[in-house]
Order: structure tokens, then C-alpha cells, then sequence
């Protein structure tokens, strides 16, 4: 709980730091946000004409959400927030109930200082539900398989769960055809019904129930838990001419000139985020596959699982082109996994309690300098940018008609525009201003003289101008963009009210 709490007042204080994301714009008005009025039929209408790629269910829940909460995006993001704190439940669930009670509270904290993870409890995106639904069924099927829970009740909650994630993403196909193969080998085959009865039947408990019996029982078993994820795979059918369709678009072309990830690179950047980039967690890794060596059943369903999905992210992204470094959130789903595994080979050094205190704080601080390393906005653009919605917050009642707000961002590309419109556009709706606000990247390409020639041309149209930029993102661009502006406006004032961020009002010929 300690735990928990402290997570979660730090990620309530980031809620409204950040503007939203081009894809979390796309993700309200897919479900509704943009509009006055909105109904179910409705996301389904604009999944399929824009949003093909995505499964329904993030939109459908986050409809729901929105209806009952409201649209801004502050309560959106704690749509997120929730289900990124419930994983964190789950994940201390699943260690103390399958390792060992301390690999429960050593998952929890090591997942809570996992830097990656952290940056996905903000965007309004499925990435906390796609991570929260797959750990529920991971802790289901576990209990069904290594616990033997048997209740209808069991086989009830395996189907909902199993068919609420795949619903989630569409990457839980990764871990779905590993549950599936891993069900198959080591559940359904002769050989492992063979081991498994042998497992049951000198672990039982009554006399009052005979060998026979319980391998009539297993086998019934089995196949109900098969059962169970084969009809939860059906419930997608119907959704699945749509899913080719966006899948058709992908490989067609969509994600555009990316460095996309080699096979090999994708497993080396899925081990590398998920070990806050320190190769010394390799170690813990390795003393887990000694408990595959020894039958634990528990190892050999997280190995399975992992094996299958990278493989099938690689496969996937060598077809598709679809993942660079930028995107590597779609691996998030394996994290808990690896965070799992890794408590299973720190369980083994138990007896030295000293060391396994050690190898914890050593991983929290490698989490701490690998986001000071990296920086977030390798991976969330809109982390390292103006806070547009604070600016329009903060100037709002002095904005006049025919103003231009200009600046440049090493961040967020403002210009980028979704099928529903812009970051600005829904910040600046009210507004009756022109807005130009450049990435730096474009500016590096023009030398000095092309972009004074450009703001001087831009500038000669405008009464009041409002310039504002990120303070620690000065250097060569604010003196060419204060010299345009000197050639005919004054500064009136500059406001370092807003942290990170500076606005300057110039007016011409003065400041009334």
C-alpha cells in the first residue's frame, strides 16, 4: 500500500503538466469527446473508418468513462492512472502468490521504478489496460494451472479476462499465442498430461479421491481451460475484417520513413527497458531458467510466454515495418513479465538477504539515472514541450483577435494534425489568433539567414505578437527570432509566471 499511495500522489501531480498527445486527441474523439452528442454506434463508426489497426475495447471503456467523469483531459488521464496502478496490485499478486511473498513486494517496488512504465500512467491511451487485463489473465490461468482451480466460477472469469485483453490491443496477440502454445506443450499434449497427472497425483491431498479420478479430472480440466480462451479468441471474429483492414493500411505504408527495429534489436530493446537498461539484470534472468531446469511450473509459463511474444513482435515488425524506438510502447505487456522472471531468479538468493536488498536499491537507482540519461520524450514527444494548454490557460483573457502566438519546441511538433484536427484546434478553438509554432528540427535545416528573411516577412503582418519558447531551449533561435521582431515591434513584457516556459507580448507600434 506504502507503495501504491506514494505512486500514485506522484502521478497526480503530473496530470496536468503535459498537453495531450496527437494520439490521445485521436483517442477522445474516437470515443466521443469532440462531439456534443455520442452514442456507442457512433466510436464503432469512427473506429472502422479511421482506426481500423486498433481493437475497440480501450474506446468503448474510455467512452463509458468520459460519459460518467467528463471529457477534459485531466479526468481522462486518471482513466490511465487507475489501471496503471492496478497493474502495480497485480504484479505483487502475481510474485507472492506464484514465487514468494517477498518476490510480491520486490515486484511491486521494482515495477514502480520500471522508468519506461512510468511514462504510460498520463497518455489517454489503452496502454495501462492492455497491460492490467493481461496480468489479470495471467494470474487467472496461473491459478487454474499450477494452483488447479477448477469452479465454474474459474472457467467463467478465465473467458472474460482472456477475451477483455484481447480486446485491449492488438499486440496481445503476442502474449495470447504464447498462453496458447504454452497451454498446448505443456498442458495438452500426452507427454505433459502424463507429467501433469504424475504432478497431482503425488501431491494429493484426500485418499478419498483416487489416482484415476484425478487424471479423469485433469484432462477435463485442461480442456475447459482451453476451452475458455478458444471461445474468448471467437468473440473477435467479428471484428476481424476490420483488423485486416488496418493491418493492410499498415504494411501499406502508413507509419511513413522510420528506422524500424531489426529482429535482434527488438529483443535487445525489450530486455533493455525493461531492466531500466542495465545489463547486470541479465544475472537474475539466467538464475531463472535454473528453475525451468528444475520443472517449476510457474518459470516455465512466464519463459514460454515471453519466448513466443518476442518472436512475434519481431516477425510482426519485419512484416510490417511498424515499430522504431519511438513506439516501443507497444511492448509494455512483456515488462511485468521480465519483472516476474527476474524475482524468480532473486528468490534463489533468499538465504542472503543483504544481497537481495542490494540488487533492489541498485535497481531503483538505475531507474532514476537512465530517465535522467534518456529523457522522456524520447518515447512521449509531448513530455519535453511547450505546455500549450497552460500557455492558452494563462493568456486567455489578454489574447485579441488577428494576435499571432510563435515560438519554436524541440518537442511536440504542433503542426501535426489528426483526421479530428490539431493539438492547437482543440486548445485554441475560442481563440480567434494564428498560431506558429515551429519544431527546431525544421529550423536546423534553414541556416540563419533563411529563417531572419522568413520571421521578418511573417512578422510584418501581425499588431501583437506573442512569442513564447522553452527556457532551456534558447540557444541560436532567440536571437534570430527577437532580432525579426525588433525590425518593427517593441517588447512590452516577458512573463516567466509558467514554469519551463517564457512569453514575451510585442506590440507595434507600441503596446496598447
Amino acid at each position: 500500500m506504502v507503495v501504491i499511495l506514494v505512486t500514485f500522489a506522484l502521478v497526480t501531480r503530473l496530470l496536468d503538466d503535459y498537453p495531450i498527445l496527437p494520439d490521445g486527441l485521436r483517442s477522445i474523439a474516437t470515443a466521443g469527446g469532440l462531439e456534443a452528442e455520442s452514442n456507442l454506434t457512433s466510436v464503432f463508426e469512427k473506429l472502422t473508418d479511421v482506426s481500423q489497426q486498433h481493437m475497440p475495447g480501450y474506446f468503448l471503456a474510455l467512452f463509458v468513462w468520459g460519459k460518467i467523469a467528463g471529457w477534459d483531459p485531466l479526468l481522462l488521464r486518471t482513466f490511465s492512472v487507475f489501471f496503471g496502478i492496478l497493474i502495480l496490485a497485480l504484479i505483487f499478486r502475481l510474485g507472492r502468490d506464484f514465487v514468494s511473498r517477498e518476490a510480491g513486494i520486490f515486484s511491486i517496488v521494482m515495477l514502480a521504478s520500471l522508468s519506461f512504465y512510468n511514462l504510460w500512467y498520463l497518455p489517454v491511451r489503452m496502454y495501462t489496460l492492455f497491460v492490467a487485463t493481461g496480468l489479470w489473465l495471467l494470474w487467472l490461468y496461473l491459478r487454474a494451472v499450477v494452483h488447479n482451480r477448477t469452479s465454474p466460477r474459474d472457467y467463467a472469469l478465465l473467458f472474460l479476462a482472456c477475451a477483455l485483453f484481447l480486446y485491449s490491443q492488438i499486440f496481445s496477440l503476442a502474449v495470447g499465442l504464447g498462453l496458447a502454445l504454452h497451454h498446448l506443450f505443456f498442458n495438452m499434449l500426452p507427454a505433459a498430461r502424463a507429467e501433469r497427472n504424475r504432478y497431482l497425483t503425488q501431491g494429493r491431498r484426500s485418499s478419498s479421491v483416487p489416482p484415476s479420478g484425478l487424471v479423469a479430472a485433469n484432462s477435463r480440466h485442461c480442456l475447459l481451460v482451453a476451452a475458455a480462451g478458444a471461445l474468448a479468441g471467437l468473440t473477435i471474429l467479428p471484428w476481424l475484417s476490420t483488423l485486416l483492414t488496418g493491418t493492410a493500411e499498415i504494411v501499406g505504408g502508413e507509419f511513413g520513413d522510420i528506422r524500424v527495429l531489426s529482429p535482434v534489436e527488438t529483443a535487445t530493446t525489450i530486455l533493455s527497458l525493461s531492466m531500466n537498461a542495465s545489463i547486470l539484470f541479465l544475472g537474475l534472468l539466467a538464475l531463472s531458467v535454473r528453475q525451468v531446469l528444475k520443472r517449476d511450473r510457474t518459470s516455465i509459463t512466464l519463459w514460454t510466454i515471453l519466448i513466443v511474444a518476442i518472436v512475434f513482435y519481431a516477425a510482426v515488425n519485419w512484416a510490417t515495418g511498424a515499430i522504431d524506438l519511438h513506439r516501443s510502447r507497444y511492448f509494455v505487456v512483456l515488462f511485468p513479465l521480465i519483472i516476474l522472471l527476474l524475482n524468480v531468479g532473486l528468490a534463489q538468493l533468499n538465504r542472503w538477504k543483504l544481497v537481495s536488498l542490494g540488487i533492489l536499491l541498485f535497481w531503483i537507482a538505475s531507474g532514476l539515472l537512465y530517465q535522467r540519461r534518456v529523457g522522456a520524450d524520447i518515447f512521449v514527444r509531448s513530455y519535453n514541450t511547450i505546455p500549450i494548454h497552460l500557455v492558452e490557460r494563462h493568456l486567455r483573457a489578454d489574447l485579441r483577435p488577428g494576435d499571432l502566438l510563435a515560438g519554436w519546441s524541440g518537442g511536440l511538433s504542433f503542426e501535426y494534425r489528426t483526421p479530428y484536427g490539431g493539438i492547437i484546434d482543440y486548445y485554441f478553438s475560442d481563440e480567434e489568433i494564428d498560431i506558429e509554432i515551429q519544431h527546431t528540427y525544421a529550423l536546423q535545416q534553414l541556416d540563419d539567414e533563411e529563417i531572419s528573411a522568413t520571421l521578418a516577412e511573417r512578422f510584418a503582418g501581425y499588431k501583437r505578437i506573442w512569442l513564447t519558447y522553452e527556457l532551456d531551449n534558447t540557444a541560436r533561435f532567440h536571437k534570430l527570432y527577437q532580432d525579426a521582431l525588433a525590425l518593427a515591434h517593441a517588447r512590452c513584457f516577458r512573463d516567466r509566471t509558467l514554469a519551463r516556459v517564457a512569453i514575451e507580448l510585442y506590440g507595434r507600434p507600441g503596446c496598447d
